[in-house]
This record gives structure tokens, C-alpha cells and sequence, in this order.
């Protein structure tokens, strides 16, 4: 071992949609796993699309409308919520839910994470628009906060050219499509290095200990 050399590199895949909660806590609880794993490690996070409602029209709906017919009824919807604003204040993350709120068709967010990532921006990128959705309440379904989100985080005009481009939506497409063929249906899912699949928001020692397996297996 030679010094500067990186002891493993690893390469987290995360599959996710960016209305999805669990996708938002699950980050910041592995930000904490990789921030305990030291400097030895190189890790190298890639964001990689998924539709939670692949069926939502094109204008989005009314979250509490929807969410409220999938989870059986508005009572067991608020419970639902209030557990998750529990959980977020442990993470750090503020939950604001208000019956304003759409749920937005993703399509187009994921052309932008897309275009981030040509730039190597596509986590700040990812972490801004889950600021907005769910803290600020914003409407991601939108191309004007999108490129609000894009240009504050730095991504320049031609990286939003990019994300509404033809070229964009094909790509996106067949991400989408290629990952529905992988059988992964729920969200976030993790694939480290091509080959091993964690799925859910674990907590950051379950992440820890895993990534430290990982990187013994690999090295």
C-alpha cells in the first residue's frame, strides 16, 4: 500500500425518484456512512432515474388526492406524513407538506439530473431540488424552478439546453426503461460497484458496515 494510494474505490449507483422521501433521508443517512469511512476511500456516486408514478399525467396532480387514494385515506396519508417529519428531523431535514403541494410528473427532473451529472454537478444538483420540493414546497414538475435549481447550484445555460433537449429525454428514456428491466421497483436501491444491491433507507451504521464489507471484498 503505497501512500496515496486509494485503498478501494467504490461506485454507488443511486436508483431513485426525487418525490420519493425515503430517496432524500437515504442520502443524507449514507453522506453520514461515507463521511465515517475516512479519507482511504474514493467513492464516486452516480444518480440514476426512477418514476415512483410512471402513470402521473404530464401537469402532475394534487398530492394530498393522490397519495391520499394510494395510501387508503387522508388520515392514514397525515399519519404517514407526521411519522416522516419525525424521521426527517433526525436527519436534519426539514418536511414541509401542505395541501397546496402537487406531485409532480419526473420525467423532466431526471433529464436534468442527466445534464448535471455532463457536468459533474448532479449531487448538489439532486440536493437542491429535493430542498425545494420538500422543504420549500415547490413545484418540480416545473421547467422554470428546474432551471432556477440549475442555475443556483451553478449549472450553466447550456446545461439546461441540454435537459430539455431531444437528445435528453431519448437517454432519459432508456435509463428508465433499462432499470424497470433490472426488476428494480421500489425505491432508493443502491448498487455498489456494479454488483451488490442494498434497497431502503437504512441507517447510517447498517450503510457503514456494509460499505465497509464492500471495500474489504474489493480491495
Amino acid at each position: 500500500m503505497f501512500l496515496g494510494e486509494s485503498m478501494s474505490d467504490l461506485r454507488i449507483d443511486i436508483i431513485s425518484d426525487l418525490v420519493c422521501p425515503w430517496c432524500y433521508l437515504g442520502y443524507s443517512r449514507l453522506k453520514q456512512a461515507i463521511e465515517q469511512l475516512g479519507d482511504d476511500y474514493k467513492i464516486d456516486i452516480r444518480w440514476q432515474p426512477f418514476e415512483l408514478h410512471p402513470d402521473m399525467p404530464a401537469e402532475g396532480a394534487d398530492r394530498e388526492t393522490f397519495l391520499g387514494e394510494r395510501f387508503g385515506s387522508s388520515e392514514k396519508l397525515n399519519e404517514a406524513t407526521h411519522a416522516l417529519q419525525q424521521v426527517g428531523i433526525e436527519a436534519g431535514i426539514q418536511f414541509n407538506f401542505s395541501e397546496k403541494d402537487r406531485l409532480p410528473n419526473t420525467k423532466l427532473v431526471h433529464q436534468f439530473v442527466l445534464a448535471a451529472t455532463k457536468s459533474n454537478l448532479a449531487t448538489p444538483f439532486v440536493l437542491a431540488t429535493f430542498h425545494a420540493y420538500f422543504t420549500d414546497g415547490k413545484d418540480i414538475g416545473l421547467t422554470s424552478i428546474l432551471e432556477e435549481t440549475a442555475l443556483s447550484i451553478g449549472m450553466q445555460k447550456s446545461d439546461i439546453e441540454y435537459a430539455l433537449s431531444p437528445e435528453a429525454q431519448t437517454l432519459t428514456e432508456k435509463k428508465l426503461k433499462h432499470l424497470r428491466s433490472l426488476d428494480i421497483n421500489s425505491v432508493p436501491t443502491y448498487v455498489i460497484n456494479d454488483k451488490f444491491m442494498i434497497q431502503g433507507a437504512h441507517d447510517p451504521e447498517s450503510f457503514l458496515k456494509v460499505l465497509n464489507d464492500i471495500a474489504e471484498k474489493e480491495a
